[in-house]
């Protein structure tokens, strides 16, 4: 019987590992493990830990979490079924942009998330964030 348990719980572990380490979006080779953390969470509906995740340059918003999260989780309290990465765009030496667009089944059009980072001090980080039902309103911050 010690077995059979210890093999359920083996079992349960490494799949719960598989799904932390499984890429968010369709991440490819060269992904920012940062950006794919955070789109994790906002996948998941774990918009506090998005903010608590962004990094240094963004770690004063969390302050603002209602007027930034607010919507939602009362909206997308689960978070989402889907999401794609539509967009990645890197600027050398150390500039990189990703588009998401996250959905649901119970959704007319999606979420779009750009993501905008820098490498500071060899160290990949999210310098900006937008979201909005509108894709126009996010494509605007295209840099």
């Amino acid at each position: 019987m010690r077995q059979i348990i210890g093999a359920i719980a083996c079992s349960a572990w490494l799949v719960g590992a598989a799904q932390a380490q499984e890429p968010a979006c369709g991440a490819m080779a060269d992904a920012w493990p940062v950006l794919e953390r955070l789109k994790g969470h906002f996948k998941r509906g774990e918009y506090m830990a998005f903010l608590e995740n962004s990094g240094p340059m963004l770690a004063h918003e969390v302050e603002s979490y209602t007027a930034y999260f607010g919507a939602m989780d009362e909206l997308f309290p689960e978070g989402f079924d889907r999401c794609d990465t539509v967009l990645v765009r890197d600027e050398q030496p150390a500039f990189r942009q990703e588009i998401i667009m996250f959905t649901r089944d119970d959704m007319r059009g999606p979420i779009t998330l750009l993501l905008t980072g820098v490498v500071v001090g060899d160290r990949p980080q999210l310098v900006q964030f937008n979201f909005n039902s509108a894709a126009t309103a996010v494509l605007d911050d295209l840099r």
